[in-house]
């Protein structure tokens, strides 16, 4: 932001590590994708349109997502973007606790305090911002019911799911 001002979009691949429990949709370690939008008028319907969309490519269907309330220090309001659980199909499994949902990625408009440490003015400028996790996504896309597969570094295990 201080380099480039706005209007700006960002995407920015990375790996995580945290301190977490695992079971079937939890890892210590992931890769997530960050992105931000930043320019006049930019609201939640944005945040929105642009996260089904993306979605919908990446499913190549229309999917049925929910927003929850969510804390994340540099957006206010903070959500958790869930996705309709694509393993049981909103019937509930373990991979979705037996919701029906997958937490898929927490987003939320940036926070003004952040635009303003960026040299953005928040009067004239809004955005949204997300973090996106790459393995839950792969979870939902190749039917894989248990995130730990994904880091076991058994390729045999991959040829169930039918991932090439």
């Amino acid at each position: 932001m201080q380099k480039y001002g706005a209007p700006l979009k960002i995407i920015a691949p990375g790996r995580c590590f945290r301190n977490e429990s695992t079971d079937a949709s939890h890892e210590n370690t992931f890769f997530q994708l960050e992105g931000m939008m930043i320019d006049r008028n930019i609201s939640i319907a944005n945040l929105l349109y642009v996260m089904k969309l993306l979605l919908s490519e990446v499913f190549n269907r229309d999917v049925k997502i929910r927003l929850r309330p969510g804390f994340f220090p540099f957006v206010e309001p903070g959500f958790e973007l869930d996705l309709n659980c694509m393993i049981c199909g909103g019937k509930g499994c373990p991979t979705c606790k037996h919701s029906g949902w997958v937490e898929l990625l927490p987003c939320g408009m940036v926070h003004p305090n952040v635009l303003r440490a960026g040299g953005i003015d928040p009067e004239e400028y809004t955005g949204f911002a997300f973090g996106l996790g790459l393995t839950r996504l792969a979870m939902m896309k190749y039917g894989i019911n248990d995130i730990r597969v994904l880091n076991s570094g058994d390729l045999r295990t991959m040829e169930q799911f039918s991932v090439r």
